[in-house]
C-alpha cells in the first residue's frame, strides 16, 4: 500500500466504504455487540461489517471489549479518536439530510 500524506485523504480512508461511518455513528450511542449493528445497519452482511469493524479496530477507531463469560460475550466501544470524528459524521449527517430534503434522490 502506497503512503498517505495528506490528511483528509487519511481520514477518508478510514471512512471509506458504505458501512464504516454508519458503525462509527452508531457506536456514539454506547458499547455495540455485532448483533446490535446487524440489526441497526440494514443491507450489511455480517461478513462485510465484521470486515469494517477489524479495519475500525486496527485504525484504532474502535476498542473490542472480550468478557470471560460463557458464551463469548464482545463489544466495540469508540475509542477517543473514534469520539473524534463524531462532530465530523454529525455535520456529514446534517448535510445529507438537507440534500435529501431538497434532492429527487429519496423517491428514486
Amino acid at each position: 500500500m502506497r503512503e498517505i500524506t495528506c490528511p483528509l485523504e487519511a481520514i477518508f480512508h478510514i471512512l471509506r466504504g458504505k458501512w464504516a461511518p454508519m458503525i462509527v455513528w452508531r457506536s456514539r450511542l454506547g458499547n455495540q455487540r455485532l448483533t446490535d449493528l446487524k440489526k441497526d445497519i440494514l443491507n450489511c452482511n455480517e461478513k462485510m461489517l465484521i470486515q469494517h469493524i477489524n479495519e475500525l479496530l486496527e485504525y484504532g477507531v474502535l476498542e473490542k471489549i472480550e468478557y470471560d463469560v460463557y458464551p463469548k460475550h464482545t463489544e466495540y466501544k469508540l475509542t477517543e479518536f473514534g469520539w473524534s470524528l463524531i462532530p465530523v459524521l454529525a455535520k456529514f449527517q446534517e448535510l445529507g439530510i438537507g440534500y435529501l430534503q431538497n434532492s429527487k434522490l429519496l423517491t428514486k
